[in-house]
């Protein structure tokens, strides 16, 4: 028997309050799945990693780094180079991996959290210094910075961060370098720790010091509450709840500036390099140099930068990737009464946070490169990894994968 399956129209009626005819619109966005949309070019997977990444960097040659941090795990790589799609070897070699007893820890990894490549060709590896279950304080001699010959892997040299910068349970987290900077170039980097900060470092020199400790524009919201796929999301001790405190966090260079986020919160902000490269200014004149373009919509991890003048923000709550335009003339439309194109920089209060990607696939981007036209990120599920889950559960579904994105575009320079 032939049967005809009919379906609602598009508008329907139904009894309302005190009888009355109401007419509601099946076209309202939500109402269908297909109306939750996707949001730009499919990703292309590039790697497929067992452990969480956090940092990832690119080379020349397209070979992929990535970070397996001692934050959480004892993982037993902390640098790898992706060899296939699934296959890894530590890098630049694995006797580097591991401090044996005795080794002095500047010359091996403690904690890398981030790698990265510079305009030079040479790799940046950020080691936190804190040892896997010891708590919060860096070892002595393990916070440092170290640059390698990406194609002989060799040793440039290594900055080691002094005590004075490792107060208040210092986290170093993420790197950028300007190599154009001051006669030898700067690094950048941001505490990550609950008081945070951001780092500048004379790679001429080795001169540091850092800025912000303390401050609103580097500490997470005190009663942040973030939401990742559709779950409100705390920081857990078994069952006792408190509130995330993790503090500046991804970083970016461009348009002569330096980028930061909060990690816990949905803001960022940003300050002239060269207010930073200058030692001798008071905290004071570089807080008062501190731009804020106000929230962007999400909490977020990793910052990346092109060469078209876009500052992108791995938008973890919303499995996107945002971005603002800081070059004015490249602005297609009127902000704030400010006509499209010109010259100069966006104003802070100009910037218009616009989604680049949005994507089921995007568990917690957190850290980018941009080379060869792509934009390339890793993905770890950070929100659900047992500190962020109640009574510590492991909720993380590995593998866990890299990808790319088509976006035209090259790294800033």
């Amino acid at each position: 028997m032939h049967t005809t399956q009919s379906f609602p129209s598009k508008r329907t009626t139904a009894l309302g309050e005190n009888g009355r005819t109401v007419t509601r619109s099946n076209t309202t966005n939500g109402v269908c799945p297909q109306d939750f949309t996707i949001i730009g070019d499919a990703l292309d997977p590039v790697h497929e990693s067992t452990d969480a990444p956090t940092g990832l960097a690119v080379d020349a040659n397209l070979n992929i780094y990535l970070t397996y941090p001692r934050n959480a795990e004892n993982s037993t790589n902390n640098v790898v180079i992706c060899t296939s799609f699934t296959g890894e070897e530590p890098w630049p070699s694995a006797e580097i991996q591991q401090c044996s007893v005795g080794q002095d820890p500047a010359t091996c990894f403690i904690n890398v959290q981030n790698v990265v490549l510079d305009s030079l060709g040479q790799m940046w590896i950020v080691d936190s210094g804190i040892v896997y279950g010891s708590g919060s304080q860096a070892a002595s001699r393990g916070a440092k910075l170290m640059s390698f010959n990406v194609t002989t892997r060799e040793l440039i040299k290594t900055y080691l961060f002094p005590d004075n910068i490792l107060f208040n349970g210092t986290n170093l987290n993420d790197v950028r370098i300007n190599n154009t900077a001051g006669t030898g170039g700067f690094a950048f980097l941001t505490d990550e720790s609950p008081r945070g900060g951001v780092v500048a470092v004379n790679l001429d020199t080795g001169g540091v010091v850092k800025r912000l400790n303390g401050t609103s524009v580097v500490m997470a919201d005190p009663t942040f509450v973030g939401v990742y796929n559709g779950q409100p999301i705390y920081c857990w001790n078994g069952t006792t709840k408190s509130f995330c405190n993790t503090a500046s966090d991804g970083i970016a260079l461009q348009s002569g500036n330096m980028y930061w986020g909060i990690l816990a919160s949905r803001r960022f902000y940003y300050v002239p390099q060269d207010v930073l490269q200058n030692f001798a200014a008071t905290d004071d004149e570089v807080l008062a140099a501190v731009q804020d373009p106000g929230e962007l919509g999400s909490e977020q991890a990793g910052f990346t930068a092109d060469d078209q003048g876009r500052l992108f923000m791995l938008a973890s709550e919303q499995n996107a990737i945002f971005y603002v335009q800081t070059d004015q003339a490249r602005v297609t439309k009127e902000i704030n009464g400010v006509a499209a194109g010109g010259s100069g920089p966006v104003a802070a209060s100009n910037y218009r946070v616009q989604t680049l990607v949005r994507s089921g696939l995007i568990q917690h981007a957190d850290s980018a490169a941009i080379l060869d036209g792509y934009l390339y990120f890793c993905t770890n599920q950070l929100s659900l990894a047992p500190a962020r889950q109640y009574d510590n559960i492991d909720a993380r579904k590995g593998p866990f994968r890299s990808y790319r994105l088509q976006i035209g575009a090259g790294p800033a320079v």
